[in-house]
């Protein structure tokens, strides 16, 4: 886009010099406009023009036609964003499937109502101004909140370590003994927030870092077994293993992979009742080329809105912990995240009542993974 105050920039993309003058005359006095009579002409002005804000391209053109060069301009990163109306005559509108098709917004028909064409010009601009400002508003968000969550880390981390002195040392003294427990486990809470907050940050930015290779997912689920058999005996709980076959490859980052594991399990283990029985399964899937792990629970399972708020951030359940265990709401939107990256899919099936269950498909193979 220009700098404030300037006019808005048009491309005009017609073969007929006369409907680019029209074009013109009806336009120039609200845009800064540019003209092509060619797909080949419209090529060069792009790559030498800072900024455009929109382009109104002639749906049938010579040697390129308009259909052609906008499916470039959407394959080319600076151009994906810039809105492309299409300027077409009566008998072409059967062309218009294709038009919108190849990434164009909108289109006008030849010869021009000039209050239309303004009316369609101006509304697609602001569209994309407002587009540009919400992008620039979440990457000020999410800059904001990297900074925040790592400049707390370090007071919280410091106020955990002295009520940690403060419980090795006077433990005699019972009440300051209690208080210096509660300081630990609301510094722990916190901190556990501010590591979910980072997570999710560092994924919003693209900044994960994700390095797939084959990884045996028996030998990442026999690691973590341990720790959650432990946890889940401090509520009663019995945590079972299913393992169909004895190497069960995935294409992961074994960190990541080992992330989705501990997340889940942790989460059934919270929000299952005392006494009840957890199952782990991984094997073969269904599905060609996919590795499935899931997590069954005997828990109070999730009513049908709760499933359809389940993977987003900061969703609050009608179910609790069961525990006195804490939740930051970003767990399972996190989970989502990076099974995504790692080109697999999660999802939970669960009736009311009845627990519920989570699936997590990786690949076995590289796969060309969807951008966050």
């Amino acid at each position: 886009m220009g700098k404030m105050g300037e006019k808005p920039t048009l491309l005009v993309v017609d073969d007929s010099v006369e409907n680019i003058e029209i074009a013109t005359r009806l336009l120039s006095k609200y845009y800064r406009i540019k003209a092509a009579t060619s797909g080949a002409k419209a090529l060069q002005i792009i790559s030498s023009e800072a900024s455009l804000d929109l382009i109104l391209l002639d749906l049938v053109m010579p040697e390129m036609s308009g259909l052609e060069l906008c499916a470039e301009l959407k394959k080319m990163g600076v151009t994906q964003e810039i809105p492309v109306i299409f300027l077409t005559g009566a008998g072409e509108v059967e062309s218009l499937v294709q038009a919108f098709s190849s990434g164009a917004v909108d289109y006008v028909l030849k010869p021009f109502n000039s209050m239309e064409l303004l009316a369609r010009i101006r509304t697609h601009i602001e569209l994309k101004q407002a587009r540009h400002a919400l992008v620039e508003l979440n990457r000020e968000k999410n800059e904001f909140l990297g900074m925040a969550s790592h400049d707390l880390r370090n007071p919280l981390s410091v106020v955990r370590g002295f009520a940690q002195m403060i419980e090795e040392n006077y433990s005699s003294d019972t009440r300051l003994d209690r208080f210096s427990k509660d300081i630990i486990k609301a510094a722990d809470q916190m901190l556990r927030l501010l590591s979910d907050l980072l997570e999710v940050n560092r994924i919003e930015r693209g900044e994960l870092g994700i390095t797939c290779d084959q990884h045996d997912l028996v030998g990442i689920l026999s690691e973590i077994f341990p720790h959650h058999e432990q946890v889940a005996a401090t509520k009663s709980q019995k945590l079972v293993q299913d393992i169909t076959g004895t190497v069960l490859n995935a294409w992961v980052d074994r960190d990541v992979a080992t992330r989705v594991f501990d997340n889940l399990i942790s989460n059934a283990i919270k929000y299952s009742p005392l006494g009840k029985t957890i199952w782990l399964r991984l094997g073969a899937s269904t599905n060609p080329g996919m590795t499935r792990f899931t997590v069954r629970d005997e828990g109070p399972g999730l009513s049908a809105e709760d499933q359809k708020n389940l993977f987003k951030k900061f969703s609050r359940l009608s179910n609790k912990p069961t525990g006195k265990e804490t939740s930051t709401g970003l767990g399972l939107s996190i989970v989502k995240q990076l099974v995504k990256q790692m080109g697999g899919t999660v999802w939970c099936e669960s009736v009311k009542g009845e627990g519920s269950t989570f699936f997590v498909e990786l690949p076995t193979q590289p796969t060309e993974t969807p951008a966050a």
